[in-house]
């Protein structure tokens, strides 16, 4: 991908998933009357808008950064925590599916009861171990590939060669590639999750459904109502995410047999991937979530009684 087509498909990209991230926490300080948001939702919310802001942030600065030419250790760092926020916001996805489909599936397995019974303790216990491992994956990721540096099309640099031992090249290999491998593992798991709990979810609302017609009974409550709203929505962002995720999972099995550099050397096509990939996830948690869409209708109702 040309400099010039990443920054004409990010640039806008960027500035609408900025003024809604703006516009969600907003929300998320001041909910309207009569919604309540507890824990630990309230918090994988927050972090989805912290990694989503940051994602913007550092995108901007590599869109600035084709105006000159910057540093390969700035360019690589810039790549590496796009990835950071970008993936970060998947395993958040994954842990809010879990909760849901705990929170609304019967559970009769003995084990599915003990997790609903302390489900939060394990998303907070999971979720730390989970940001620690793609942290280091990707940190150490990040120094081999600096020290490994490609330099026309060669995966060591020339000056690497000459003053570094070939153990020690062997080493920095072996580590980047166990680096690249954790990568590829965390960003399957979310994938599968998701797919499992949100796919599982809405059979299980479905059966419901027909039960209830078969009764006679409406499936008109707001709180199923709620439920549905936020199953399909948590499948559509799953759909979302199919394609990056999958393109992240095709880098990193590229990048372990050192083909990368010839699909996408620059790294605009996986930019771009991630910067259509954290809109739309935004665009379908201010449908999905009531903070947020009762948030947004109060603040238009406001504009309106103004004008």
């Amino acid at each position: 991908m040309e400099p010039w087509l990443y920054a004409l498909l990010s640039s806008p990209l960027c500035l609408t998933a900025t003024f809604f991230n703006i516009v969600f926490s907003f929300c998320l300080m001041r909910p309207v009357a009569g919604v309540t948001l507890r824990n630990p939702l309230r918090f994988l919310l927050i972090v989805v808008l912290f990694n989503s802001t940051f994602q913007q942030l550092v995108t901007v600065l590599t869109i600035v950064m084709l105006l000159f030419d910057a540093p390969f250790w700035l360019q690589t760092l810039t790549r590496a925590l796009i990835y950071q926020f970008f993936c970060a916001n998947f395993s958040c996805n994954a842990w809010i599916s879990i909760f849901y489909y705990i929170s609304i599936v019967p559970q009769q397995h003995p084990i599915f009861i003990w997790i609903k019974r302390n489900i939060n303790a394990i998303l907070y216990i999971g979720f730390a171990l989970n940001q620690m491992v793609l942290l280091i994956s990707l940190s150490m990721g990040t120094v081999m590939y600096i020290l490994l540096r490609p330099v026309q099309n060669n995966f060591t640099s020339p000056a690497l060669n000459k003053t570094s031992p070939v153990k020690n090249l062997q080493a920095d290999l072996y580590l980047f590639q166990v680096a690249n491998f954790t990568y590829l593992l965390y960003c399957t798991c979310p994938l599968f999750t998701l797919l499992f709990s949100w796919g599982k979810t809405f059979v299980y609302l479905r059966e419901h459904m027909k039960k209830m017609g078969q009764t006679g009974e409406s499936f008109s409550q707001p709180q199923q109502k709620s439920q549905m709203r936020v199953t399909v929505t948590g499948m559509v962002q799953a759909a979302l995410f199919l394609p990056s995720s999958l393109w992240t999972i095709a880098v990193s099995f590229l990048y372990i047999t050192n083909l990368f550099e010839m699909v996408d050397h620059n790294r605009f096509v996986t930019m771009t991937f991630c910067s259509m990939s954290s809109l739309g996830n935004l665009l379908c948690f201010g449908f999905s979530q009531s903070v947020f869409r009762h948030g947004i209708v109060s603040f238009i109702n406001k504009l309106k009684r103004r004008k």
